[in-house]
């Protein structure tokens, strides 16, 4: 299974095809039809806007003003330089780490090649926390717990005792994953 960028034909994680939490400010009587309409749109004006490993996991990132729903979140708004890494998505039987740190850095890639001078992205330290605050669960809108952001290189920004903003600068100081690390790390999340 490869990494593909996300487009309106392309299979997406199931949460990631109806979740319009940040590209949505209000309730929608049909998201997925919404959150297609979102990725359409955003793709013509921006260009690519996620990646997708198949249904199993999917990330999405775009400029702040596309994902109106980050307002609701403590430590908004992103900052005006930054991309945003909106939402991350994975299959509970996935290794996380693994697909995470590609999708991640996928992202990362794309962004910096489109010379943003940073991506931001918001984390949660504590699930029960989280979810109290925002009335839903953490998995459901996309958010991805801290530790798996620091470990890509992102550091804490606005910080929160649930949902701290993370910023990591473009282009990043360290080396992101090799095309061969990438494809061994995808054959062991998905086996």
């Amino acid at each position: 299974m490869l990494v593909e960028s996300v487009t309106e034909a392309r299979t997406l994680h199931a949460l990631a095809a109806r979740s319009v939490f940040w590209e949505c400010a209000e309730p929608v009587a049909d998201p997925a039809f919404e959150k297609e309409a979102w990725i359409t749109t955003t793709s013509l004006s921006f260009g690519d806007c996620g990646f997708t490993v198949g249904d199993e996991a999917t990330v999405f990132f775009c400029p702040p003003d596309l994902a109106p729903g980050a307002a609701q979140l403590p430590t908004a708004p992103v900052s005006p330089d930054a991309a945003l890494v909106s939402s991350l998505f994975i299959k509970q039987s996935r290794a996380l780490s693994e697909l995470s740190a590609v999708l991640l850095d996928a992202s990362i890639m794309n962004l910096t090649s489109r010379e943003f001078p940073a991506v931001e992205v918001f984390g949660y330290r504590d699930h029960r926390a989280a979810q109290e605050l925002l009335g839903r669960k953490p998995g459901r809108i996309g958010l991805v717990p801290i530790e798996v952001l620091e470990s890509a290189g992102f550091k804490v920004t606005e910080d929160h005792p649930a949902i701290p903003r993370l910023r990591l600068e473009l282009p990043p100081a360290f080396d992101l994953l090799t095309a061969a690390a990438v494809d061994d790390m995808l054959a062991r999340a998905l086996a």
